[in-house]
């Protein structure tokens, strides 16, 4: 099945010894975005890890444990921070605002 083959790409991918990216950013309606990326052989920045925090006040979290629901997914492609004005974070800062947007 075809996602389960994405599921494992991104697993392998995630818990692979290649650096991992961190990024931030707020979008003209007010969603705050985050996202945990690798770079991959060809220097694209693939996401394993994105949040996001609607105007609606509704946090949703994807990673390859949960990649969809009916709100939206886990990018299927690699994402070019600059093209979407992300902002870089430290590890433990990306991991408090993960945690602050499960509760």
């Amino acid at each position: 099945m075809l996602q389960d083959r994405r599921k494992d790409a991104l697993r392998a991918l995630d818990e692979s010894d290649r650096p991992h990216w961190y990024w931030h950013g707020v979008d003209d309606d007010g969603h705050v975005w985050l996202f945990e990326t690798v770079i991959d052989d060809g220097g694209e920045y693939w996401p394993v890890k994105h949040a996001e925090l609607g105007s609606d006040g509704l946090a949703r979290r994807y990673s390859w444990r949960h990649i969809e629901d009916e709100h939206g997914f886990l990018a299927e492609g690699p994402i070019y921070p600059d093209d979407f004005g992300l902002n870089a974070l430290t590890a433990e800062e990306f991991g408090t605002l993960w945690a602050a947007l499960s509760r």
